[in-house]
């Protein structure tokens, strides 16, 4: 056994003890609950199997689709099978429930959810929150943007994964017709290490694949345009570019550049449809050197078929090619292959005088092994076997697994063939006439040079992969790690005090956050609390966030005497020596707590919102009697204005709610803010009680306005509430 086989074998093992560990977890092995619609209130709560409204499928420890056109959903009307025209896209909501172990939950490289396939467009949510979406829809509710993806891989926030039982919802919108609408693959569905997933995306063989194929497609054109009388190899060089387009089609490279796969998936069909057209002219052209009718006529018929593609209901019209497709492949087997063999057999026979039943089955089998045309005919039937294997099983999701290995013993044989075929006619030459010797040699040499070249090739295509990957996983890996520097560097949880109940959420939106918070504690009181937003996203402004936390932490502490107007005026002349060669900037609330008063002072941030104990109203603190109260961002250098601080009283009750611009500026489906009013209502309403309640009435009034519109912007929120 040699190295690479025996480290699959190993990797299997490592990966049957990793499930053995509960360290991933077989979706298709857990039931599902589907039914029409999509509400958020859903995604947070296990439905019933007994429930009406829902359809339960039961868990299967194997390769298991769920498509809505094999369920009988409540409500939702049987389509017709088949059809011309596609109908209007529905909505449908997949729930699952798992259970989250230690070996889970202490992965040291982050989750990852993997779907085999999942379509056309959709969204991802776990216990409530989104985790993806790929919802692209008009206003009318079509469909603006498709993206029905096979290998869709995608990061678990940690912090949405709860210890035990966790809900895994699914919106899927789309055809119910359709065998891409829903969870559409027989393939792999899992939650596990986000590192150990990223080997079921491993298409360097497949590259590789397409890498040959293109090369002789270009080759034999190239081989044609030399020698335009030889038609053959233009239609073997055409078929064999239609098969790596094809390939190359359904590469999860390509789906990241081709974001619409409604799209991509017309490229696919239009280049599967041409393929077999283009190669059945090179064997009628290889058998008897013109191309027939039956040939002309399929070519024009999947021609029409490709164009058709984008406008027609294509379940239908795939159907109809994988019905049709023995036609082509009989007539195949019977004149371009069987009918030259029986024709050469009694010629072999008559050339060696003997004509017994053993003599014509040795004829044929030297006939079959000895001619160009024999062993070509032995590729095709392999080819054809291939393809009736993979159409019998076939599905858009999981896509050929034999033909492609088939087509590459046809490619490899025909080519050695033409090769072949070169090499006898610079022998008749050379034996007609001796001075040309040297120009056989030189094509020859060409040939080896570009098998040669075409080695180099795959290498170098290899190597790049790998770097690429190599890329990839430093850069990955960076990002986490300043994700855990920044996160260990704020407060992990919210302080426990005698005077004061807190509670706070922080979700940055990509990893690093521009958002920083800090809480002031001194001798088990609550003495300050900030909240910052610096301006832009990513690796600068969580940079900033680090420098500008400690620079709050020392002046507060070291400043104590002083008004917060001075100290935001401190503050803001260090930062704008620091920041003086970036762009940021950034925003600030900053209060100071002295028994039941409360010193304020803003840096150009969001309003500070105030409800009174006992009361059902909430409203922003906006100082009457001060005029631009206000101070502008801080690190900026060249705005010189005086920042100020205002002092009110807090009762026993009262609380407030700081907040970075994420909370208002949300938008919904229409396009619509949460805003200050949405903001102010959900506070007013919020049960009166612990801070914690009040932010997550709060906050899920907010997640109920976005539904699934994912949130731009960092999110930071404190609440308060003087006991």
């Amino acid at each position: 056994m040699n190295k690479s086989r025996l480290a699959f074998f190993l990797g299997l093992l490592a990966l049957g003890a990793a499930f053995a560990r509960g360290e991933s977890i077989d979706l298709t092995a857990l039931p599902f609950y589907v039914r029409s619609g999509f509400d958020l209130a859903w995604t947070y709560n296990e439905p019933s199997p007994s429930d009406p409204a829902w359809a339960f499928v039961p868990g299967r420890a194997d390769d298991r689709p769920i498509v809505v056109r094999d369920l009988d959903l409540p409500g939702l009307e049987k389509l017709p099978a088949i059809r011309a025209l596609p109908a209007a896209p529905r909505t449908f909501c997949f729930i699952t429930a798992f259970d989250a172990g230690e070996g889970l939950l202490g992965s040291s490289s982050g989750l990852g959810l993997y779907l085999s396939a999942i379509g056309e467009d959709w969204a991802v949510y776990l216990n409530g929150s989104i985790v993806r979406s790929e919802v692209f829809l008009r206003k009318d509710g079509s469909i603006a943007r498709e993206r029905a993806l096979r290998g869709a891989l995608m990061n678990l926030d940690l912090r949405d994964v709860h210890p035990g039982k966790n809900i895994l919802a699914f919106m899927i919108i789309g055809d119910p017709a359709s065998e891409r609408t829903g969870l559409s693959s027989d393939g792999r569905y899992l939650i596990a290490p986000y590192r150990r997933l990223l080997g079921l995306r491993a298409e360097n063989l497949d590259l590789m694949l397409i890498g040959i194929y293109f090369f002789f497609a270009l080759y034999h054109m190239w081989l044609y345009a030399l020698r335009p009388r030889n038609r053959s190899y233009l239609y073997f060089g055409l078929g064999t570019l239609a098969l790596s387009l094809y390939l190359l089609s359904r590469t999860y490279l390509v789906s990241r550049v081709i974001l619409d796969t409604a799209v991509l998936r017309s490229l696919e069909y239009a280049f599967l449809f041409l393929l077999f057209p283009l190669f059945l002219a090179f064997f009628d052209l290889l058998a008897r050197n013109r191309i027939s009718r039956f040939t002309l006529g399929y070519g024009l018929s999947s021609l029409a078929a490709a164009l058709l593609v984008p406008f027609v209901f294509q379940d239908l019209i795939f159907l109809i090619w994988r019905l049709s497709l023995f036609l082509p492949a009989l007539y195949l087997l019977v004149f371009d292959v069987a009918k030259p063999l029986a024709e050469a057999c009694p010629a072999e026979c008559a050339r060696r005088s003997a004509f017994t039943f053993g003599a014509k089955l040795r004829a044929a089998g030297r006939v079959l092994v000895g001619t160009d045309h024999g062993r070509i005919s032995i590729a095709v039937v392999v080819l054809l076997a291939a393809v009736g294997i993979d159409l019998a099983q076939f599905s858009s999701a999981r896509g050929p697994v034999l033909s492609k290995y088939g087509f590459l013993i046809l490619v490899f044989g025909t080519a050695a063939t033409l090769a072949g075929q070169y090499h006898r006619l610079y022998d008749e030459i050379e034996s007609m006439a001796a001075g040309l010797e040297d120009k056989v040699r030189e094509r020859t040499s060409d040939l080896e040079a570009a098998i040669g070249a075409q080695s180099n090739l795959n290498a170098k295509l290899a190597a790049t992969n790998l770097r690429l990957q190599n890329a990839m996983d430093i850069a990955e890996k960076d990002m986490r790690m300043a994700v855990q520097v920044q996160q260990g560097l704020f407060p992990a949880k919210a302080p426990q005090l005698d005077d004061w109940d807190i509670a706070y959420v922080f979700k940055p939106v990509s990893g690093v956050s521009g958002d920083f918070y800090d809480f002031y504690v001194a001798d088990h009181a609550l003495r300050g609390l900030v909240v910052g937003d610096v301006s832009g996203h990513g690796i600068a402004s969580g940079l900033v966030t680090i420098l500008a936390r400690s620079m709050f932490w020392r002046n507060f502490n070291n400043l104590s005497n002083h008004s917060l107007g001075r100290l935001l005026e401190q503050i803001n002349e260090e930062l704008s020596a620091e920041l003086s060669s970036v762009e940021n900037y950034l925003t600030c609330a900053l209060l100071r707590f002295e028994n039941n008063v409360v010193e304020y002072a803003n840096a150009a941030h969001t309003e500070l919102a105030y409800r009174r104990a006992g009361t059902v109203k909430a409203s922003l603190l906006v100082p009457r009697k001060v005029d631009d109260y206000k101070g502008p961002p801080l690190g900026r250098e060249g705005i010189e204005a005086p920042y100020r601080a205002v002092k009110f009283p807090l009762e026993k009750g009262d609380s407030l709610l700081l907040y970075t611009d994420c909370l208002i500026e949300a938008r919904d489906e229409s396009g619509e803010h949460f805003g200050v009013d949405g903001l102010l209502t959900a506070y007013g309403r919020a049960p009166e009680g612990k801070a914690s309640d009040m932010l997550d009435y709060v906050l899920d009034e907010w997640r109920y306005h976005t539904g699934t519109i994912q949130p731009v912007d960092d999110l930071t929120a404190v609440l308060l509430r003087r006991k």
